[in-house]
């Protein structure tokens, strides 16, 4: 991964940083890779850890825009067993339905 990283302080982190290189504890043991996305669960376990500073990239690219068009396309090809609106399968529409949000990013209600 190419890009420039900052050395950021642990209570400065927060969810979504990436991590610019390898990080490892004061043994040389690998912590997280390189290109890691950091989550609220990886940053309590680093502080459990003693780690005390982040190499986080400067600016993390943006992600690349959802086609809505590609992502039916693929679904259908991945789900090409099962039709669309079988109601009689409804597990595996259920799991679509599932899929197709995440990949279209849509919120989804708890």
């Amino acid at each position: 991964m190419n890009g420039t990283y900052q050395l950021t302080a642990l209570p400065d982190a927060r969810p979504g940083m990436v991590l610019g290189e390898v990080l490892r504890d004061d043994k040389g043991n690998v912590l997280l890779a390189q290109g890691v996305v950091l989550t609220e669960g990886m940053l309590a376990s680093l502080a459990r850890h003693g780690v005390e500073v982040l190499p986080v990239l400067a600016a993390s690219p943006p992600a690349p825009p959802v086609d809505p068009v590609r992502v039916q396309e693929r679904l259908d090809r991945i789900f090409r067993k099962h039709e669309r609106d079988n109601h009689g399968d409804w597990a595996t529409g259920i799991l679509r339905r599932y899929v197709e949000d995440f990949r279209l990013q849509r919120e989804i209600a708890r």
